[in-house]
């Protein structure tokens, strides 16, 4: 994992590029729809032979996995179907994104990699700050919280019939005192109420020299209790004695298998199975120039099960090259949300596609690069 944050910047470009090619030309063989669309629009994934040819690739709009007929994205057949994941539906209908067997395999794999290459962690205690997989089975942000729980010596979750308390928040860490490393891990918001909670009742709790937290998720319903990142950080710092370089946020979605983590500078970096493109939110098939603001675009080479060529309805800009902390290739900076249901529309729509009575093809086996 660690050589593929730190490739030269030619050799990133050209290994991107190679698996996002051959993505695209296994969905484009074995997906009906996906095939409509490139069709549409004059695509052949053959043809990419450099990573600004990337944006040509036609995008799937993540509103289209609210569809009761989104069935249609899928390459792989109903049948091999092993998961559905689901956002939180915070905004309206949530999104739902099925994984076969080998997206699942290769998204667990790249995930573990990820939080060992930005984390390092191995043993002490996690304190979570979000609900066990019983209560939240296919919520797909808390299934990427949770897997965290693999390296811990000890770990506890404290949310429980949608309801966190404050108070049995401290007598864990408390418990842990002197016996492990304590780390927190959740959606800020929660954490946020923690950290009012210590200010309210003038408790004075000092974590452990290399404590993290880490969170995921925004503020959600929550967004009149936001605040600033850097102000985030320098209240965990003053009420939990955690250092600033170790507050680390991550950005992902349920739709891809793309979470972009921060390292110790705080810059969120675009794993290197993904390519982020940002569209012009008036004309979504115009890539903007790197630091320009626009929609973000996913580009995932792992989803096996359907095509990970995705709109989002998020706004933000990304910049390539090498980060002060020596990894390279792409951070993305998110900024906000958009309008929600994805900023774009396919080529060719779902119900024109089906009307047409287009059957869909079973996909053949994936070239690896």
């Amino acid at each position: 994992m660690s050589k593929a944050y730190t490739q030269s910047p030619d050799d990133w470009a050209r290994s991107v590029t190679d698996v996002l090619r051959d993505a695209a030309i296994y969905h484009q063989a074995g997906n009906g729809f996906y095939r409509a669309q490139c069709d549409a629009l004059g695509v052949d994934p053959t043809a990419i032979n450099d990573i600004n040819d990337l944006q040509a690739l036609p995008l799937l709009p993540v509103g289209l996995f609210k569809r009761p007929d989104a069935r249609v994205l899928l390459t792989c057949s109903l049948a091999d179907v092993e998961t559905e994941t689901r956002s939180s539906g915070t905004r309206g209908v949530p999104s739902v994104a099925p994984r076969n067997s080998e997206t699942l395999t290769l998204a667990l794999v790249g995930l573990i990699g990820t939080y060992r290459e930005f984390f390092s962690l191995s043993g002490g205690a996690g304190l979570f700050l979000n609900p066990s997989d019983p209560e939240a089975s296919e919520m797909g942000l808390l299934k990427d919280l949770n897997i965290l729980n693999s390296v811990f010596d000890h770990h506890t979750y404290l949310v429980a019939d949608e309801a966190f308390d404050a108070g049995q928040a401290l007598g864990e860490l408390r418990r842990w005192k002197s016996h492990m490393t304590r780390h927190i891990i959740g959606p800020p918001f929660l954490i946020g109420q923690l950290l009012r909670f210590l200010e309210r009742e003038e408790i004075n709790l000092r974590l452990d020299p290399y404590s993290m937290i880490i969170t995921l998720g925004g503020w959600k319903r929550h967004t009149d209790e936001a605040i600033p990142d850097e102000r985030f950080r320098e209240r965990c710092h003053d009420l939990l004695g955690v250092r600033a370089e170790n507050v680390r946020d991550m950005y992902g979605l349920i739709e891809s298998n793309m979470l972009a983590v921060e390292c110790h500078l705080h810059r969120k970096h675009v794993p290197p199975w993904c390519y982020i493109s940002i569209r012009d939110p008036g004309q979504d098939g115009k890539e903007l120039a790197p630091g320009q603001t626009g929609t973000i675009a996913v580009l995932d080479a792992l989803s096996t099960s359907y095509p990970g060529f995705l709109l989002t309805d998020d706004m933000g800009d990304v910049a390539t090259g090498t980060c002060g902390c020596g990894r390279t290739g792409q951070v993305i900076n998110f900024r906000r949300r958009g309008p929600d249901g994805g900023l774009g529309h396919c080529p060719v729509s779902i119900g024109r596609y089906l009307g047409a009575g287009t059957a869909v093809a079973e996909a053949p086996a994936l070239v690896k690069a």
